[in-house]
């Protein structure tokens, strides 16, 4: 799907009836619209089943017991929104894979210069620029899986591309969003409708997010004990 950033604007305020069949939104409106149009899809960014997909980065490890990644960081690209998984390549090609953890649990290592075999892999998502913790220390190449935010149109005339399927869930949204600002009440069908177009997204980005996923990625810590629950 690809259309400008004014085209969903106009659907999205003609739907609430925001202006009438023949009139044109003014320059006002429409920068309005764009304003409303990027705090949503930051919003969505916020939830990884808005997300449509996962990107992989690379970094040449150096021992470091941290790394920013971001624009201009030590892995120069998007911010990630998650991380799904990562894995460090040796140089004799023998891969590790790395559990993602929490701060609490980066806190509780007590030796944070250890250096061996990676295991741990915190992200803490920092602003502009994440950082990417390892435990233990070391070199290799590390293979970073990760969920990147939506793209935002940086002016009307930007087009937006997105998978199928978006440009109806960006429309009806967007209405809703924009209905207060002109007074509007949005109607039960576009509640509706756009309440349906996110569901439908999130549970085809859920699925593929899983399908995505590195098997080698998921590995069982604990087993199910049926006296314990």
């Amino acid at each position: 799907m690809s259309e400008t950033a004014q085209t969903l604007i106009k659907a999205a305020l003609r739907v609430i009836g925001a202006y009438a069949p023949g009139e044109t939104p003014t320059t006002d409106e429409l920068a309005d619209g764009l304003e409303c149009l990027k705090l949503m899809l930051r919003h969505w960014s916020d939830n990884n089943m808005r997300i449509y997909y996962t990107k992989q980065d690379t970094k040449v490890l150096t021992g470091a017991s941290s790394y920013t990644i971001g624009s201009g960081g030590d892995i120069n690209t998007v911010r990630p929104a998650s991380i799904r998984g990562a894995y460090v390549k040796d140089s004799a090609g023998i891969d590790s894979i790395l559990n993602i953890i929490d701060e609490a649990k980066y806190r509780r290592f007590q030796l944070k210069t250890l250096s061996g075999t990676p295991e741990y892999l915190w992200y803490s998502p920092e602003y502009p620029k994440g950082k990417i913790y390892i435990y233990t220390l070391s070199t290799g190449t590390l293979y970073l899986d990760s969920l990147k935010p939506l793209t935002e149109p940086a002016l009307i005339t930007s087009t937006v591309e997105f998978p199928p399927g978006y440009d109806e869930a960006i429309k009806f949204n967007l209405a809703v969003r924009l209905a207060p600002e002109y007074g509007k009440e949005p109607s039960l069908i576009v509640l509706a409708l756009a309440k349906s177009n996110l569901n439908d997204l999130e549970k085809r980005n859920f699925a593929e997010q899983i399908n995505a996923t590195n098997l080698e990625l998921i590995k069982l810590t604990t087993r199910y004990n049926i006296e314990q629950g």
